[in-house]
C-alpha cells in the first residue's frame, strides 16, 4: 500500500473526517471513500482504531479525561472487533499479552465505565 493511502487509513482511524483526510493526502473525497472498500485499507484502519480506542479507555480510567460517552463507544468498538486482529502482527511477535483484552480490566474499572461508581 502506498504512503498516502496508509496515512489516510490512520487519520480516519483516529477520528478525522473524510473531507479532512482527503485534503491532507491531496486526494478527492470520493477516492478516500472508495478506499474504504479495500481490504488492506480497512485492516490498517481497524488496527489503528483499536489503538486509539485503548488510549481513550485508559485515559478515562486513569482520570486523564472524563468523557464517559467517548470511552463507552471505544469499549463497544473493541468488543465488536474482539475476534479480529486489533494490533499489527509485528507487535504480536514482540509482546504475547493481548493488549485489547477488555475483559482484563478490573471490576472497579468496568463499573466506572458503566457509571456504577
Amino acid at each position: 500500500m502506498y504512503q498516502a493511502k496508509e496515512r489516510a487509513a490512520k487519520l480516519l482511524a483516529v477520528g478525522e473526517s473524510i473531507q479532512s483526510v482527503a485534503k491532507t493526502v491531496k486526494k478527492d473525497e470520493q477516492t478516500v471513500k472508495l478506499w474504504l472498500l479495500d481490504e488492506d485499507f480497512c485492516r490498517i484502519l481497524r488496527e489503528n482504531a483499536a489503538g486509539a480506542a485503548i488510549r481513550i479507555i485508559v485515559g478515562y480510567l486513569t482520570g486523564e479525561h472524563y468523557d464517559k460517552d467517548k470511552a463507552m463507544v471505544a469499549l463497544a468498538l473493541l468488543r465488536m472487533n474482539k475476534d479480529k486482529p486489533a494490533v499489527p502482527a509485528r507487535r504480536e511477535l514482540r509482546d504475547t499479552e493481548d493488549e485489547t483484552d477488555v475483559d482484563g480490566f478490573s471490576e472497579d474499572q468496568l463499573k466506572r465505565l458503566e457509571g456504577d461508581d
